[in-house]
């Protein structure tokens, strides 16, 4: 246990505030700096068509980052809120793990890095109780997270294995990179970095890894991070198994 002192202070309201306005300028920055160059570019009169339809395609992926990262803000809202819902049918696993694998095969390979599934996951695993769509968009996070930090330091796993324990069953869903770590005084605060903006290597993805965690939770299930500096991440996702 940790003694009194060595307690972070709790954030007041204001500073919770200040880091969430932090967090979102950071991720905002990009789309709207894309819809910037975008918008510039077709107010030129002698643009071809071939450079015009580019610019519009950029617009659009623009656009639609900065609607994800609002769609994040408020499922984060109602997560804090206690009111965020899934909708939980039994799940098979390994068509999840290479749905989110093929989702990410383009902006991995633009970061320098390569996603595979762990073979093992094609037999044994059992069925989880859970919203798929609502882990797909966790793994998302996770996915992006590793990509985004692990940046040009080869494979990101994704593997699941059964979990026995007497609390009850569970499937443990992995995402493990081999970037540069996580500081250790880091890894207790890393899923709530959303509300107090950090300063280490990790930031800027307080919403989305907050927003894991939080659907891990709302199917009874958690999130849990292991990091050693110099040698990765694992995150992993544990839910309840169908019965």
């Amino acid at each position: 246990m940790k003694a009194e002192h060595d307690r972070p202070a709790e954030l007041t309201p204001w500073a919770k505030v200040e880091g969430l306005l932090t967090v979102l300028s950071h991720d905002l920055r990009s789309p709207l700096s894309a819809l910037s160059v975008g918008v510039d570019a077709l107010a030129e009169i002698d643009l071809d068509d071939d450079t015009r339809t580019r610019y519009l395609a950029a617009m659009r992926r623009a656009i639609g980052r900065a609607e994800r990262v609002l769609a994040d803000l408020l499922d984060v809202g109602r997560i804090a809120a206690g009111t965020f819902e899934v909708m939980p049918s039994p799940v098979e696993v390994a068509p999840l793990l290479r749905c989110a694998a093929r989702d990410h095969e383009e902006e991995a390979q633009e970061n320098g890095t390569w996603i595979v599934v762990d073979p093992a996951v094609n037999g044994g695993l059992r069925r989880v109780y859970a919203d798929s769509e609502r882990i797909l968009q966790a793994l998302d996070k996770l996915i992006c997270n590793a990509t985004r930090h692990a940046r040009g330091s080869g494979e990101i796993m994704l593997r699941a294995e059964n979990q026995h324990a007497a609390g009850g069953d569970t499937v443990r869903l992995w995402v493990i990179d081999r970037g540069p770590g996580i500081p250790l005084e880091e890894l207790d605060g890393i899923f709530e970095r959303c509300w107090g903006g950090g300063t280490g290597p990790r930031r800027g993805s307080g919403l989305g890894l907050a927003l894991a965690k939080g659907i891990a939770e709302a199917h009874g299930g958690q999130m849990r991070v292991e990091s050693e500096p110099g040698k990765g991440a694992q995150f992993c996702m544990e839910l309840p198994v169908h019965v």
